[in-house]
């Protein structure tokens, strides 16, 4: 029981560690960069430390110096989830 107990509890001190990291694919400067690279996916902004992506329609679209244009297959496979 002691030995689970200490599992569990390593376990949870390294999940925050490993979400606290950012997505690290391929990001472009512009959002024509992108739907060349994904000509049949949405582009999407992506916030790589939030592990979020926004579509055009939402204020956090392009708004922000850390993140970039990507392709929304892209960023789901990488385990961003989209936000609001």
């Amino acid at each position: 029981m002691r030995t689970l107990f200490l599992a569990l509890a390593v376990a949870a001190a390294a999940g925050p560690a490993f979400a606290a990291q950012p997505i690290s694919i391929q990001r472009f400067n512009s959002e024509d960069a992108a739907q060349v690279h994904c000509p049949l996916d949405k582009v999407v902004w992506l916030e790589p430390k939030a592990h979020l992506y926004y579509y055009r329609s939402s204020k956090h679209y392009a708004n922000s110096g850390t993140g970039g244009f990507v392709c929304r297959g892209d960023a789901i496979k990488a385990g961003a989830k989209a936000g609001k």
